[in-house]
């Protein structure tokens, strides 16, 4: 039977219009691409995160809207975009019940930066007037494209997956991670210093990217490796 991979979703809920819950199907593709089965989780309450996370073999979260800065302490920057308080609320619920029930997590773009204020990090809430020097990393290209590169930390659990060194990757965000968290380190990082992979210091496998690998791995299939190397923590854990 095939590990059973919970993967966050984003809400739609505007005046007019019925409720819906939307994913992007490469999330869905690339896991079962990597022998997993995906399983979409709309948000719920703190209750519901930590059933899923205890009854879950993998948990995925995925892109979407920024992240509410009072999460993290800060006011909003002017440069804030679109924020989703209940599915903040549930996926940061989500990721402190994962690691203590040693459930493994794969954090993509704005999950990334979600895992990073759950264990206490903060962000960057708009790149390009917080970070000076800062490259282009809202590209106007295909979602597949790869339009800078990361240097990924030799030692790294992501170097398995991807290689050390220079790595070529899409980029479709504004927000990022500002301070890592207890408990994280960095695992890779852009020319400008902008912090691109995290993942944990102990043996548990929860490790964020800030690029979206599922957008590229029929263009480029070493990042289905991220997804078999998730997909096969899983299967440990089952």
């Amino acid at each position: 039977m095939r590990p059973l991979v919970g993967v966050s979703c984003s809400n739609s809920n505007e005046p007019g219009e019925s409720r819906r819950y939307t994913l992007p199907h490469d999330y869905v593709y690339a896991i079962a691409s990597a022998g997993g089965e995906a399983v979409i989780l709309p948000a719920g309450d703190s209750e519901s995160a930590s059933r899923l996370a205890g009854a879950l073999d993998g948990i995925l979260l995925s892109g979407g809207a920024d992240l509410d800065p009072r999460h993290f302490g800060e006011d909003p920057h002017p440069g804030l975009g679109h924020v989703d308080p209940e599915r903040d609320e549930f996926e940061l619920a989500l990721v402190r019940a994962a690691i203590q029930a040693g459930t493994p997590i794969l954090a993509i773009c704005r999950g990334m930066q979600v895992l990073n204020v759950a264990m206490g990090g903060t962000l960057y809430q708009d790149i390009p007037s917080q970070v000076s020097g800062a490259i282009k990393h809202r590209q106007d290209a295909p979602r597949y494209h790869a339009s800078h590169k990361v240097a990924v930390e030799r030692h790294s659990k992501l170097a398995g997956m991807v290689g050390a060194g220079d790595v070529l990757v899409n980029s479709l965000h504004h927000q990022a991670v500002r301070e890592v968290a207890p408990g994280l380190i960095v695992s890779a990082r852009a020319t400008d210093g902008v912090i691109e992979g995290i993942e944990s210091t102990h043996d548990l496998f929860v490790v964020g990217v800030q690029w979206h690998p599922e957008c590229m791995t029929d263009v480029y299939p070493a990042m289905l490796e991220i997804f078999a190397a998730f997909v096969a923590e899983a299967i440990a854990r089952r």
